[in-house]
């Protein structure tokens, strides 16, 4: 029987973004497979149509994961890899922000793996406009002190500098995927209540307003 579920919208700055994407793609090609199982010349028009359009469903999703990452808006890592790293490395801004070089290479796979589960704790409350050091640091099992500590020695930066450049690039993906395009919600969206201020921040990390950026976009 036709599985008769719509797709649902996919987030594409989501960290399950992958998962999504399969689940979408699941869909209809179960479609595809039990028309094909059940054809007979009886129903030839709706099996036809059935395969049409689930095949199209399919086409839409593969032609939007093509022009997502050919735009570079869409960021899959199959290994596995701090976004810190991709941010520090297209971002002038954000490398001069840093008070020395970060090198990815020379960072054991562990220390990476903290780092990934710092940002997913982070990104997990990222919508509140102050983000406790202390509760952050208790979530990642470390003191206060080591959280500061082992911030600035991989990545070079201040937990609260770190904290506000995913913030910014979290707003900038809502906008580059088209999730929002009101300032005042992503800025809210990602923990700041004064849109101004969000909107000073954001052009100092991006050289570039999110007014600006959301009408380049349009």
């Amino acid at each position: 029987m036709m599985d008769t579920r719509k797709n649902i919208a996919i987030d594409w700055s989501s960290p399950d973004v992958l998962e999504q994407i399969v689940q979408n793609i699941k869909n209809p090609l179960e479609n595809i497979i039990s028309a094909s199982q059940n054809s007979s010349m009886e129903h030839k028009n709706i099996v036809d149509e059935i395969i049409f359009s689930s095949s199209k469903e399919i086409s839409d999703i593969v032609e939007e994961i093509m022009r997502k990452a050919k735009s570079k808006s869409l960021n899959i890592t199959f290994q596995g890899r701090p976004e810190i790293f991709e941010i520090y490395e297209e971002n002038q801004n954000v490398r001069a922000m840093c008070s020395d070089e970060i090198k990815p290479q020379k960072i054991t796979k562990m220390d990476q793996e903290w780092l990934m589960s710092l940002e997913k704790e982070i990104y997990g409350c990222i919508t509140k406009d102050y983000l406790s050091l202390y509760d952050l640091a208790f979530k990642m099992a470390v003191s206060e002190r080591q959280l500061h500590r082992k911030i600035a020695n991989l990545v070079c930066l201040t937990p609260n500098k770190y904290i506000r450049i995913l913030r910014l690039h979290k707003a900038k993906q809502m906008i580059d995927n088209y999730i929002q395009n009101s300032i005042s919600q992503i800025a809210y969206s990602v923990g700041y209540n004064d849109v101004h201020y969000f909107s000073t921040l954001f052009m100092c990390q991006y050289n570039v307003s999110p007014k600006d950026l959301i009408k380049t976009l349009r």
